[in-house]
C-alpha cells in the first residue's frame, strides 16, 4: 500500500515500490542537499520539501546521508575554505 503525499508538493503520485530516491513520511520524494554551515560543511542530507515549511503543513523528515566527519578533519576544511574565500575576495578588489 502506498502513500500519497498530503502537502501539496509537486509529486502527487503514488508511490508503491521503494526506490532509490528516499521518500518522506508522507510519500514525497526527498530533496538531496549538501550542508555549508561550519558544523557539517560537505555533509549530503536529504529532507522533505516541506521540511520546515511554514506556509504549508511541515514535515519534519530529515536524513543525513553522510556520516559525520572526523573533528579533525572540520577544523581543517573550514580553515581551507576560509583560505578559499579570503583569496577570492582579494581576487575581487583588483
Amino acid at each position: 500500500m502506498g502513500f500519497k503525499c498530503q502537502l501539496g508538493c509537486p509529486a502527487r503520485r503514488r508511490i508503491d515500490t521503494p526506490t532509490s530516491i528516499l521518500v518522506c513520511y508522507f510519500g514525497c520524494p526527498t530533496i538531496l542537499r549538501t550542508s555549508w554551515s561550519n558544523e557539517n560543511l560537505g555533509r549530503r542530507f536529504s529532507k522533505c520539501q516541506n521540511y520546515g515549511n511554514r506556509r504549508r503543513r511541515c514535515c519534519h523528515f530529515f536524513y543525513w546521508f553522510d556520516q559525520p566527519m572526523a573533528p579533525h578533519a572540520k577544523v581543517v576544511l573550514v580553515g581551507l575554505l576560509r583560505k578559499v574565500r579570503n583569496f577570492e575576495n582579494e581576487k575581487r578588489k583588483e
